[in-house]
């Protein structure tokens, strides 16, 4: 490689290889995980467009025959499912990192208040119902504000050591990390 030296500073130099940027690790993730999200989304609205929108209507059996409905054609969709395709081993680093950040900012009585114990033959699992057993907890509004956003339909949840993504309207189970928290004291 040839320089052109005036007193001592380089002013240009020929045949150097271009240098590349950097990238910010947390961001490139970010920018994955939103590709990952749109392509569920995208999935969602062909299936969403296949199952009729029910009126305004009290009949709760309606609305849970629709919700059904678009749960099995979401599922039926994505059979192949596993955990992280959504969420993603880049991003699982990085929502572990805030969860345990979250984590440590608890007191101890928080803590405790955040688990809530899977009852006996109750499974969490990608494509399944988010069971109607388990109360729906809020993500806390301060880790919330931390984690990405997400569009309307979608939801974060967590429940005893799972951190889940769970689409709404189907009540699906659509991602999951799990072993998010410390085991709990016996």
């Amino acid at each position: 490689m040839r320089m052109l030296l005036v007193l001592g500073f380089t002013l240009f130099s020929v045949g150097a290889a271009p240098q590349q940027e950097s990238v910010n690790p947390f961001a490139q993730s970010m920018v994955d995980y939103k590709k990952r999200v749109d392509e569920y989304m995208k999935l969602r609205d062909e299936i969403t467009k296949k199952i009729p929108e029910v009126k305004e209507t009290g009949d709760p059996g309606k609305i849970h025959a629709r919700e059904t409905a678009l749960g099995a054609g979401i599922a039926k969709a994505r059979a192949n499912a596993k955990p992280g395709d959504i969420l993603g081993a880049d991003m699982a680093v990085h929502f572990k990192r805030i969860l345990a950040e979250d984590w440590k900012s608890r007191t101890p009585a928080d803590r405790k208040a955040l688990f809530n114990e899977l009852p006996r033959g109750v499974k969490i699992g990608i494509n399944q119902p988010y069971p109607t057993t388990l109360p729906l907890v809020s993500v806390p509004p301060k880790l919330l504000a931390m984690l990405p956003m997400l569009p309307e339909t979608l939801e974060y949840r967590l429940i005893d050591r799972y951190f889940l993504l769970r689409d709404r309207d189907a009540n699906l189970v659509i991602d999951m990390l799990s072993d998010v928290w410390p085991q709990r004291d016996k």
